[in-house]
């Protein structure tokens, strides 16, 4: 008889991918099948869609991206909705409005924080309920966002090969990036970075002055970058690298502001006052010399 395991991705653009003895099946995302684009939230249609077309009732397990459950507001909120059977569509609607202009979302997130505290003790608790009554029969197991990234790496690496992982992001279960050893076919977290200090958030904060959608747009303020006059966009770089820095005493990422509150400072200091294409230099160059150090 066949093995079924079920991953499962329920923050934005979500997702479900179906292994097979081993190998991936199917991969079938969210926003796909809901026509809403960067769909948060548990992926039903999808895990439906999945279930149909190989008519699979029970999983030997299903993989969860995600183990915080209590650590921030927004993330709280989200996962709250996920044990809600497919919400009406003007709530979809809010969460990527949410999702894409932040000032939006932070009103959104004032107004819903009798939610945060009501549910923040039982949260993981209500979370496997649903879970067990969406997919009864099933196990589940629920792993670190960021050493999920780490791992989607492994396949590219021959087994013999000891290899460092970085990993980077926005933020995910509190951390924004990570520094991994993989030797002998196991994994080993030697050092992570905090939310709060986050490179991601701060790049995503460009994307947000810059008049864009943050988690969709920042390929296009790469693009941007090179259009840039050096001159200008260097004193873009000297100010935003004072901002966020790799410290290789500690091995970790610094700040000398709350990263996930950048927006609000990167206005409040008329960073929208320069060039769009300066501000593209400065945030990409500082991506890629922080890259550099890290990897060094």
């Amino acid at each position: 008889m066949s093995e079924y395991i079920l991953g499962i991705h329920f923050g934005h653009d979500s997702t479900a991918v179906l292994m097979k003895d081993g190998a991936i099946v199917e991969a079938m995302s969210e926003e796909r099948l809901s026509r809403q684009k960067k769909h948060v939230g548990y992926p039903h249609l999808a895990v439906t869609y999945i279930q149909d077309k190989y008519k699979i009732d029970t999983f030997k397990n299903v993989i969860i991206d995600g183990v915080e459950f209590g650590g921030h507001i927004f993330e709280t909120l989200e996962s709250n909705r996920i044990y809600r059977a497919k919400g009406p569509k003007n709530e979809y609607f809010i969460r990527a409005i949410g999702a894409r202009f932040p000032f939006i979302g932070e009103v959104y997130r004032i107004i819903d924080i009798s939610r945060f505290f009501k549910n923040i003790v039982n949260m993981e608790t209500k979370t496997r309920k649903y879970l067990a009554e969406l997919l009864p029969g099933s196990t589940f197991s629920f792993i670190h966002h960021h050493y999920a990234h780490a791992w989607a790496t492994v396949p590219f690496i021959p087994d013999t090969k000891k290899r460092i992982i970085l990993t980077l992001d926005g933020q995910g279960d509190d951390l924004s990036g990570s520094i991994n050893l993989f030797e002998d076919g196991d994994i080993k977290v030697l050092h992570t970075f905090s939310r709060a200090n986050s490179l991601g958030l701060l790049y995503a904060s460009i994307v947000d002055i810059l008049g864009m959608s943050r988690n969709e747009h920042e390929f296009k303020v790469m693009g941007l970058a090179p259009y840039a006059k050096k001159s200008s966009g260097e004193k873009v770089y000297e100010k935003l690298k004072k901002l966020v820095w790799f410290d290789e005493e500690s091995m970790t990422m610094k700040s000398s502001i709350d990263t996930r509150r950048a927006t609000g400072y990167l206005v409040a200091n008329d960073y929208n006052q320069h060039r769009f294409d300066s501000l593209a230099y400065g945030i990409q160059k500082l991506t890629e010399e922080i890259i550099k150090d890290i990897a060094r």
